[in-house]
């Protein structure tokens, strides 16, 4: 805790005492003066954590970084731009370019989180440079544009689209394939973007060399929104539960539960950062069977209610842990692990760990500090 932050707590410490008295803390009388001193400087820590967070949101809206609308490149003919523009300004925010390259530069600044490509440019050349993007970018979201492309070429980019890893083509060229256009952006649909960033950020290898195509693939799921349990992470990558454990077990990884628990505390502690969103709010939002459910499982991992979670874990440090725990131990492993393929694994000693975690290691109750 730095220093002006401890002022800060002691200050608010001695503001409860004066108010309240040396046997009540919010109301709660303690027969204990040192319970009653414990709960006292618990109170104070929380308030001062929950003012630093209210100034950081109030500076990112003063600051206008909130994202109001999905952020979207395309690769369009001057008229297909005209017609989505007409069609979805109201629900997208739009930044035209001329080449791939361009687009490229812009889902690697942060700029867009998405990408719309025409099939009347998209040519059997471009295969190799859209593979990279679709590998480079596995939390973005690339659709296919059928509007000014005759049937030849509407086949031929949506073969290209496939060769390339991209899982949507839509024909816009009647009136519901505007509604589906719209949809296929949908700010549920599309990945929150510190969770993008996140994403492309654990699949980079040692020197920036990336990870394999599974590999990026499984982080993708793993972080999606609505994948809670490791059967829907396996059936959005086409395998099975139990062949996606035994390669990873193989490998001598971390399990893939473990993984997806992580990532889903990230998601939990991310949410967190907005003051408006109760534990409740949050297990709707990640599709939590219950809210009880999801406290029990926040309470298992760190050892601590979910409402404490929040309170002393923010995205960015348990994003910063997720690596520490589950990546980079094991890089030398993920640089060439691909869990969607059979390989002989690398052995990296799994005695002394415990589904990834070695033992002694302490909890991230132990770690908030």
């Amino acid at each position: 805790m730095l220093e002006s932050d401890r002022a800060a707590v002691h200050a608010y410490e001695q503001h409860i005492l004066a108010t309240e008295g040396p046997y009540h803390v919010e109301g709660r009388y303690y027969a204990n003066a040192s319970d009653a001193d414990r709960q006292r400087r618990s109170a104070a820590e929380r308030m001062v954590h929950e003012a630093a967070r209210r100034e950081a949101h109030a500076s990112r809206q003063a600051a206008g970084t909130q994202i109001v609308r999905p952020r979207v490149g395309t690769w369009l003919t001057p008229r297909e731009r005209l017609k989505v523009d007409a069609a979805t300004a109201a629900q997208l925010s739009l930044t035209h370019r001329d080449t791939l390259h361009a687009l490229c530069g812009d889902l690697a600044t942060g700029m867009i989180g998405g990408a719309l490509l025409s099939a009347t440019l998209i040519r059997p050349a471009d295969v190799a440079l859209l593979s990279a993007i679709v590998r480079d970018f596995p939390a973005s979201v690339f659709v296919g544009l059928i509007a000014d492309a005759d049937e030849a070429q509407a086949l031929g980019a949506t073969l290209v689209l496939g060769q390339a890893g991209g899982s949507r083509v839509i024909d816009a060229r009647q009136a519901e394939g505007w509604s589906a256009l719209r949809s296929a952006f949908d700010t549920r649909h599309l990945p929150d973007e510190f969770i993008r960033r996140a994403v492309a950020e654990l699949a980079r290898g040692e020197d920036g060399v990336g990870c394999t195509t599974g590999w990026r693939r499984f982080l993708a799921a793993a972080f999606s929104s609505h994948a809670g349990t490791v059967k829907q992470v396996a059936r959005e990558l086409g395998t099975g539960t139990s062949t996606l454990t035994s390669r990873f077990f193989r490998a001598d990884l971390p399990s893939p539960k473990r993984y997806v628990t992580f990532a889903r505390l990230v998601w939990t502690a991310h949410l967190g950062e907005t003051p408006g969103l109760s534990v409740n709010a949050i297990s709707m939002r990640l599709d939590a069977s219950s809210p009880q459910s999801f406290g029990r499982t926040v309470r298992t991992v760190t050892g601590m209610t979910a409402a404490q979670f929040l309170r002393s874990v923010d995205g960015s440090a348990m994003l910063a842990r997720f690596r520490a725990l589950l990546i980079d131990p094991y890089r030398h492993v993920l640089i060439t692990f691909d869990p969607l393929t059979e390989c002989r694994a690398h052995r990296v000693g799994r005695a002394g760990c415990v589904d990834g975690v070695k033992r002694g290691e302490p909890s991230i109750a132990g770690r908030a500090a």
